[in-house]
């Protein structure tokens, strides 16, 4: 089984900080392919990994590191090699193990390790120390070798060479912090295509512009470029890459680290002796037995997954992808994928390991022009200096930083915002010092233009006016066409100006021509309509003797609401008497519970009589009048709710309308 190595081939950046990665190398026969990821970039991978053995082949599995520690991952391999003496130590640690030793001189020797010794061995005058080992041959045979004068040293036990590829592989990787291999093993005949793809986290591409005005009469351009940051510990070798911009949904999800379900413990039954079983008092009842519903999961053939995907991927490859057309050779090739944009860079991009790159996605021409654009909010006493941008480039432009040259000179900077094709900006990028603002405001209420009756309700309409009037002086030798932003709030209309050109969510926007060494002056004059209600129930003749005086009402409405205050008088003085009949029936009350207490406590003897016989008679006198008083209570609250009757209706049939 052959070992291919798999370089990336093409890169897509996204807008919301993740990049699409997609590697591609040829493979022959069974291989395996190992790619090494960052622990943090595990789920991610897991998440979005996506392989393509193209050809007839297929890869029957992806391994990749466990997320035990070191020190666990080698504990289930009984070998412990340290950095020095590691032969020496390793051999003793597989005592048994059938080996091959290469003398160099002889054929070599099979047999089984018994064991490490030293011995001391005279060399001329000197003494040095010797490492043998010592095997058991077929034959039964005890031989001993220097083990330094070994020209090799073969171990062939299966299971023992992979417990040591496992161990040395482990201490590697170990080796590289964070890091955690995958390998991809591909199974097929003959020469075939491997691609891999997955999503990582990855920095947000960044998009930078330089405008650049010309001389009169000279289109201006625009010039963009993407800031890409590759923070990978790999280069980027002539990879195809793609920018995207938009929002598509995107997570975190960790699938890398393993999780296990708690599982109910059922004890075990322990049997004892059996004692003498006590009944208890039971009730008949209905058990309901749970339904088992049988559960399958169908697995789809991977041949027919992976080869709706390989469609997908040759596709790809044949470039059926939408093209801008462009007047000027492109830079980029912009395609649209639902609400997101993508730019395709043209030519192969190479960037360095933790190292960023600009990368050109626009040189072209566009429609715009310079003007000045005021908002009083933004500077108060001057104008700023502005691109009127068209975006006629037939990209989409997404926003980032600005810098404007103007013949060749730099003088300003600004940020675009995202702009679609045909799509128009103001983009400001320096203040005009040139031209001076001042502006005055007077506000005032317009009278009453309109008068409503309707269901005894008066309504009267008015304006509140605000004017306010902009003073332009234009100290330059240019003439300069002006944009003016003036704050636009809901409710309020415009009244005798000019139709803004345009209207944004807060501003109306006028244009206005600056003539040079002139002061120009623009008014901008709106209203707001507002309301006062009155309720004719409650109308009074000093109320009406104002509006009277508005002329608000012609002669017939004017007699109707006359009337209607007569009647509201008429009700107003019955229900008085009513009120000061209650009050003399209040007041007889409280006098005869006085006469009644004084009576109480008079006696039998000739002068109490007397007076006895007084209060009785002042008794009788306030019932005779306690009698007329409800008699004249009633007669008045029958005057007063037929002429509240009167009121009401002529208040439903009373409608009038009036604009003055």
């Amino acid at each position: 089984m052959s070992e291919a190595a798999i370089p990336i081939r093409r890169v897509v950046l996204f807008k919301h900080g993740v990049g699409h990665f997609e590697r591609e190398c040829t493979v022959t026969g069974a291989s395996t392919i190992s790619l090494t990821f960052k622990q943090s970039e595990v789920s991610d991978v897991l998440k979005s990994l996506t392989v393509l053995d193209e050809g007839g082949g297929h890869v029957s599995s992806v391994s990749y590191d466990s997320t035990k520690p070191l020190a666990q991952l080698l504990a289930e391999v009984a070998i412990d090699i340290p950095d020095s003496g590691s032969l020496v130590s390793l051999l003793p640690q597989i005592k048994g193990a059938r080996i091959r030793l290469h003398t160099g001189v002889s054929e070599p020797v099979e047999g089984n390790i018994l064991g490490i010794d030293s011995s001391e061995r005279s060399i001329g005058d000197g003494v040095v120390q010797v490492t043998l080992i010592s095997v058991l041959t077929e034959i039964g045979e005890v031989r001993s070798f220097d083990l330094h004068q070994l020209a090799g040293l073969q171990i062939l036990d299966v299971p023992l060479r992979r417990d040591l590829d496992f161990y040395l592989k482990t201490q590697l990787s170990s080796k590289k912090k964070d890091a955690k291999t995958f390998t991809f093993f591909a199974q097929g005949d003959g020469e075939r295509t491997v691609r891999i793809s997955y999503t990582l986290e990855a920095p947000v591409w960044k998009a930078t512009y330089r405008i650049l005005l010309g001389e009169a009469g000279q289109e201006p351009l625009i010039q963009g470029w993407a800031v890409v940051d590759n923070m990978q510990d790999e280069d980027w070798e002539n990879v195809s890459l793609s920018l995207v911009s938009g929002l598509p949904v995107s997570f975190r999800h960790d699938l890398y680290t393993p999780r296990y379900i708690r599982r109910p413990e059922v004890a075990v039954q322990e049997t004892t002796g059996v004692l003498p079983p006590e009944m208890e008092y039971g009730m008949a009842f209905d058990k309901m037995s749970d339904a088992q519903v049988p559960f399958a999961m169908a697995a789809a053939p991977a041949s027919a997954t992976g080869g709706s995907m390989a469609k997908r991927a040759q596709a790809m490859e044949k470039g059926d992808r939408k093209s801008v057309a462009s007047s000027m050779p492109a830079q980029v090739r912009e395609r649209k994928i639902g609400d997101l944009f993508e730019y395709e860079i043209e030519h192969p991009v190479t960037i360095r390991r933790n190292q960023s790159a600009l990368v050109p996605i626009v040189l072209r021409s566009f429609e715009g022009k310079l003007v000045l654009l005021y908002n009083s909010a933004n500077r108060q006493n001057n104008p700023l200096r502005c691109v009127d941008f068209k975006n006629t480039t037939g990209l989409t432009l997404e926003g980032g930083p600005l810098t404007v040259t103007e013949a060749g000179s730099y003088v300003g900077e600004a940020m675009l915002d995202t702009l679609k094709p045909d799509e128009k900006r103001l983009v400001p990028y320096a203040v005009e010092l040139s031209v001076h603002v001042l502006d005055n405001v007077k506000s005032s209420t317009q009278g009453v233009h309109k008068i409503v009756i309707r269901k005894g309700t008066l309504v009267a309409s008015s304006h509140l006016v605000e004017k306010r009037t902009y003073h332009f002086d234009n100290a330059s030798s240019e003439a300069y066409e002006l944009v003016l932003e003036h704050p636009r709030t809901d409710g309020w209309t415009l009244d005798e100006t000019p139709e803004p050109e345009e209207i944004t969510e807060s501003f109306w926007r006028f244009r206005v021509q600056l003539k040079p060494k002139t002061v120009t002056d623009f008014a901008v004059t709106k209203k707001f309509a507002q309301q006062n209600s009155v309720g004719l129930a409650d109308l009074r003749d000093e109320l009406l003797r104002f509006w009277i005086d508005q002329r608000y009402f012609d002669k017939t409405i004017e007699k109707s609401l006359r009337d209607l205050i007569a009647i509201q008088n008429e009700a107003s003085a019955l229900q008085a008497a009513i009120v000061q009949l209650e009050k003399e029936r209040v007041g007889i009350h409280q006098e005869q519970a006085r006469i009644r207490e004084n009576l109480q406590a008079l006696g039998d003897r000739p002068s109490e009589k007397d007076l006895r016989e007084r209060f009785v008679r002042t008794l009788n006198t306030q019932e005779d009048r306690l009698e007329q008083i409800g008699s004249e209570s009633e007669a008045r609250t029958r005057e007063r709710d037929e002429c509240r009757g009167r009121l009401d209706r002529a208040l439903a049939g009373m409608e009038f309308e009036r604009t003055i």
